[in-house]
């Protein structure tokens, strides 16, 4: 292929210098040591995603949950009619969605969301959770996981560039303009 001599030639020019920005790069990554606004972010993922599992019988992340069996579907409508699979009492659900039953340890490089120790549902959440998987992810959502991680690292750096705290406050509380 033969360029023309009249050819403009494609120029990039960085500021800062690349070195220099190779720089504040490494030292924004590592500078990061505490990660509690996104997991406190993720934890209203997390509950969005098991409501709409409890919602939907399983299917908001695959395919619809075991049926019950006979004896126990027919039990079930005589005494909780029009109950969901995963809804007797509603302990499973809220210990999962962020009522009664449910923890949420967030600390500055782990967290831990779902059923407490000592919620009311735990004696049987382990074993419904085996037969009809609550806690597997759909693909979108993994998605929307990512993307909330991308928004608060760019709400870092938008905090640790400019010299403030607004942005990292409107990744916090979307009502909160940066």
């Amino acid at each position: 292929m033969a360029v023309s001599k009249s050819a403009t030639p494609l120029v990039f020019t960085f500021v800062p210098p690349l070195p220099a920005f190779r720089r504040m790069i490494t030292g924004f990554a590592e500078g990061i040591s505490h990660f509690e606004t996104l997991f406190a972010a993720w934890g209203g993922l997390f509950k969005q995603e098991m409501a709409a599992q409890f919602e939907s019988e399983g299917a908001a992340s695959g395919g619809p949950w075991q049926a019950l069996s006979a004896d126990y579907a027919t039990w079930k409508q005589a005494h909780y009619p029009g109950h969901k699979i995963g809804f007797l009492t509603g302990a499973l659900m809220n210990a999962m969605t962020g009522g009664g039953g449910y923890t949420e340890v967030i600390g500055p490089h782990s967290a831990e969301y779902g059923m407490s120790d000592s919620a009311e549902a735990r004696p049987y959440g382990g074993f419904f959770d085996r037969v009809r998987p609550v806690l597997r992810m759909a693909p979108e959502w993994g998605v929307a996981w990512q993307e909330m991680a991308q928004d608060w690292l760019a709400a870092e750096g938008r905090s640790r560039f400019a010299g403030g705290g607004a942005s990292l406050a409107a990744f916090a509380n979307p009502s909160v303009t940066a």
